[in-house]
């Protein structure tokens, strides 16, 4: 076709839409919150992720954590160890921590307990663990007599700050401990059965000397982890280091699931906004059905028939979506400046602005839209013009 003839194809195609407003703002405005959904909902996904995996990295794991080779329970020598990880550039800060078992009693009540001891210095530096303690107050290195009590746990038992609790260690050691803080992460299996205390109590208790059941090794950069992986084991003579990717593999998972569910609810909002593109265009056609049949007997050409009402529907995409991909720009800034809180994660979780989410939305959304005009534009151009002409 000729620019003349685009041109006039535009021209017969603006003036149709704008005819009846009420439709048209009907129709934009279905295809504008359905492109606005797409990206609104994918920046919200994409934030959830983003701050569950940084949640869970600054309270239980680190960029990159060393384990105990396979049959045995203790990595062994740590204070060589840490001499080593302290020369390494990237290495911002390690944390050993110590792991058991034990049972927690208060009166008559009583529940198995998992015992995580730490330098809490060290900790401090590494992870946020002991910021989310809710009620009472953190502990420190030379905590001989004080614990930190997981808040089920505490619920399980009717312990609170300030209380005091009977602690029996695997070995069947036992002492009494003030309990001097409630601490909870949003972690299930760690919020319903954790008691943390000093990593030098711990020793003492467990009898064990210049070992650790995991090191946290905090990075410069997370995504230095696969890079320093190979280095840390061959420097440190380990051979089971896991990265923060490995650690989150679940949470990962559970994101690529969520956002093919929000790719459906996407999906919905967008096809319903094809269908009324679709009808109203099909519409139209049955409607000037004798008008289509004159402009043939005056040599309008298919080609052009079928030109102007495809350009209605490239007209309500191009409005829809422009004014879409602004509506969830803003949308996703807003809701990126105001996180909310997850009072279960004692974290804030927010949207982000990735600009993927707008040529995503565009290249969907236009496309749907312009798929929808097509059978009605080809049944357009098909129309007989004796039948047309005649009213049959």
């Amino acid at each position: 076709m000729s620019v003349d003839n685009i041109r006039a194809a535009l021209f017969y195609s603006r003036k149709d839409i704008f005819k009846n407003r009420k439709i048209f703002i009907f129709i934009t405005l279905s295809i504008i919150f359905a492109t606005a959904n797409i990206i609104v909902i994918n920046g919200l996904t994409d934030g959830m992720i983003k701050d569950l995996v940084d949640n869970t990295i600054e309270s239980s794991s680190g960029h990159l954590n060393i384990y105990p080779a396979d049959n045995e329970r203790f990595i062994e020598g740590l204070g060589v160890k840490e001499l080593k990880l302290a020369e390494l550039k990237e290495v911002e800060t390690y944390s050993p921590r110590v792991l058991a078992s034990g049972v927690l009693s208060n009166k008559e009540l009583s529940a198995s307990a998992v015992i995580l001891a730490l330098d809490p210095d060290k900790e401090r530096k590494t992870t946020k663990l002991l910021d989310k303690i809710i009620r009472g107050i953190a502990i420190n290195s030379d905590d001989k007599n004080a614990i930190l009590v997981s808040y089920r746990l505490a619920e399980d038992l009717k312990l609170d700050a300030g209380d005091e609790t009977d602690l029996v260690f695997e070995n069947g050691k036992a002492k009494v401990y003030n309990v001097k803080g409630i601490i909870r992460t949003g972690a299930s299996d760690f919020d319903s059965s954790t008691v943390i205390m000093s990593i030098n109590e711990a020793n003492q208790q467990l009898a064990i000397d210049n070992s650790a059941s995991i090191i946290l090794i905090k990075l410069s950069d997370k995504d230095l982890a696969d890079i320093y992986r190979p280095m840390i084991m061959q420097n440190l003579g380990v051979s089971n280091v896991k990265t923060w990717k490995k650690e989150t593999e679940y949470l990962l998972s559970f994101a690529e699931a969520w956002q093919s569910f929000s790719s459906v609810i996407s999906a919905v909002g967008l096809i319903a906004a094809a269908i009324s593109v679709g009808i109203v265009i099909y519409v139209n056609v049955i409607h000037k059905t004798r008008q289509i049949g004159i402009m043939k007997a005056i040599g309008a050409k298919d080609t052009f028939i079928f030109t102007v009402f495809l350009m209605e529907a490239v007209l309500f995409g191009v409005i829809g979506v422009s004014i879409g991909n602004s509506l969830g720009y803003f949308a996703v800034k807003y809701l990126e400046a105001n996180p909310l809180y997850d009072a279960i994660m004692q974290a804030w979780i927010g949207a982000r602005v990735e600009y993927y989410l707008f040529y995503k939305a565009t290249i969907v959304s236009f496309t749907v839209i312009i798929l929808a005009g097509v059978y009605p534009a080809i049944k357009a151009s098909r129309v007989d013009i004796i039948k047309a002409i005649w009213g049959r």
